[in-house]
């Protein structure tokens, strides 16, 4: 029988393999080893079912980290997990060698680490990059073309009032990757305005970290993109293929604010963000509890 504190590990660990919505099979394989080693009983593995089988959403990821923190602060219980993780990689001989590097780096991680309230992202981060990291990059075309004709062309016309310099080569591939299929939702009707912006970064707030540099770029991003063609399925075969579950979820409702910034959803915007949220695998639920939270929100004005 697994301790309460082993069973909050296995569910953290399950929520964050989950977190790029998908779970490959060397996550599952590490996975089925924990339970192996804590000899769970029926009870408990029908309890961390729900884990398995889908994502859930980053409030219950924030949730179990923060409760991981608690019950592992103490050293003497981090040196039990290591211990655990330290006789799976020596012994199990099944595991292959990717499987056994990462659990010794998490291991050592553990070892040198306290588990503290304030360290709660950098655990999520370092799952995410360790034992959880999705094997892609970017593509590499792409990332050329955002570099040298988006971000470029909005250099040269702001005459260098948004440099890009401060900020991370991933966060703007993040805003350009974004701000492109925002702008299919924001030029449905062939104009961007200013009620539209305004929705759109008060949602963009709410949903994600950006500072506001990065939102004032992204805006300019999706008024740029307006003036070009793109290959639809070339990004969203990268957002899905870079950005978690969540990130993807909590982009409905920023598609939703734009359309709705008129004071009405038409027909084609609602059919372009059903478009969108189906090309990045996100529930067809999600997509309409988006929408009739924005038609809500419509009503109340």
């Amino acid at each position: 029988m697994a301790t309460v504190k082993n069973m909050t590990l296995l569910k953290t660990l399950a929520a964050i393999a989950w977190a790029d919505g998908e779970m490959s099979e060397s996550e599952k394989n590490i996975l089925k080893r924990f339970y192996r080693k804590f000899h769970l009983t029926d009870k408990e593995m029908n309890s961390l079912k729900p884990y398995l089988l889908s994502p859930v959403s980053k409030e219950e990821q924030d949730r179990l980290l923060v409760k991981l923190s608690h019950e592992f602060g103490s050293g003497q219980e981090r040196e039990r997990v290591v211990k655990v993780m330290e006789e799976m990689a020596s012994a199990d001989k099944k595991l292959k060698d990717e499987e056994r590097e990462l659990l010794v780096t998490f291991a050592k991680h553990l070892k040198k680490s306290s588990i503290t309230k304030r360290t709660v992202g950098k655990i999520r981060n370092f799952f995410e990059s360790t034992i959880f990291q999705p094997a892609y990059e970017k593509n590499p075309e792409l990332h050329q073309y955002f570099r040298n004709q988006i971000l470029k062309s909005i250099e040269l016309k702001s005459n260098g009032s948004l440099k890009k310099g401060r900020i991370p080569d991933d966060d703007l591939y993040f805003i350009c990757l974004l701000g492109t299929l925002l702008a299919s939702v924001a030029h449905v009707d062939e104009d961007f305005r200013e009620e539209e912006k305004k929705a759109l970064k008060a949602e963009l707030k709410k949903r994600f970290e950006f500072t506001p540099k990065e939102l004032d770029l992204l805006l300019v991003v999706v008024s740029e993109q307006a003036e070009r063609g793109y290959d639809f399925d070339e990004v969203t075969r990268e957002f899905n293929k870079l950005y978690s579950y969540n990130d993807r979820v909590a982009t409905v409702d920023c598609f939703f604010a734009v359309a709705a910034a008129d004071g009405t959803i038409s027909h084609e915007e609602s059919e372009e963000i059903r478009r969108i949220t189906k090309a990045l695998r996100i529930p067809h639920s999600a997509f309409k509890a988006s929408k009739v939270r924005a038609l809500d929100q419509l009503r109340g004005r």
